[in-house]
Order: structure tokens, then sequence, then C-alpha cells
């Protein structure tokens, strides 16, 4: 069955979105269909997150093989097979799950300022009331 031949991590609000969308209109591109299965980082786990809306957010993680797979059911002919999921950057399991999975893997890492990431993260926090402290009690 079908898997990504490549993957873009990289720090949160750094323009993997922009990347993602630029690269999913490409017609010898298939982009998973969900943006952030976060199935390398969180595989097998029972996830149980307590943050301010986490419980909407979990919904949307992949954790097994089988649905992950699932995302990739419509590729074609495609060249390039993708997905972005930030997390990997910063969760140490998911480099020996995609090296295990899909050991010829490209990866793709977006970076950014650091500081400015942090405002930017939390303005979007923010925007999907996750976050209610000020920036600097957030930090």
């Amino acid at each position: 069955m079908t898997m990504p031949n490549f993957l873009i991590l990289g720090a949160a609000k750094a323009g993997t979105t922009s990347i993602y969308r630029y690269l999913k209109q490409h017609p010898q591109i298939y982009m998973s269909p969900a943006k952030e299965p976060k199935f390398f980082a969180f595989e097998g786990e029972n996830l149980d997150f307590r943050g301010l809306g986490d419980e909407k957010e979990a919904n949307y993680i992949v954790t097994n093989i089988e649905d992950y797979r699932a995302l990739y059911k419509k590729v074609t002919n495609q060249i390039a097979i993708g997905e972005a999921s930030t997390i990997y950057l910063y969760i140490a399991k998911s480099v020996e799950r995609i090296k295990y999975y899909i050991p010829k893997a490209k990866l793709i890492a977006i970076l950014r300022d650091p500081a400015e990431r942090a405002y930017s993260n939390y303005l979007h926090l923010i925007k999907q009331e996750r976050e209610p402290l000020d920036f600097a009690e957030a930090l």
C-alpha cells in the first residue's frame, strides 16, 4: 500500500501550511488530505491530552497504520507523495518510526526565528481560544 516518500516537518508557525497548500496544487504531487496526521509522533499511543482545546485537536491525530495508509488511498500516478506534521521535529520517537516505515523518505524541515515563532504561535493559540494567559505568563 502507498506511503509518503517525503515529509514536511518543522517549527510551528514557520510556513508549513503554506508549503503544504502550494505542493497540494501540483498535479504530480499528492499531499495527505489531513495536513497534520502526526502518525509518526503518536503511533500506537492512547492520547490523553488535557490542555485547553486538546480534545478537538486529538480527534485529528492518526495513531494506527491502517488509518495512516488510508490517507493515501487516492494516490494515482503522482510522483511525490507527502504529508506535513510539524510535531515530528519535536518528538524523538518520530525519527525511529519514520526510519522504520519509510526509510528512504525525503525530509523538508522549515525553521523560523525562535522569538518570532513563539509570538506567532501564541497569537494562533489565542485565536483558537486555547491560551488564556498573556504572552509573558504563557512563556
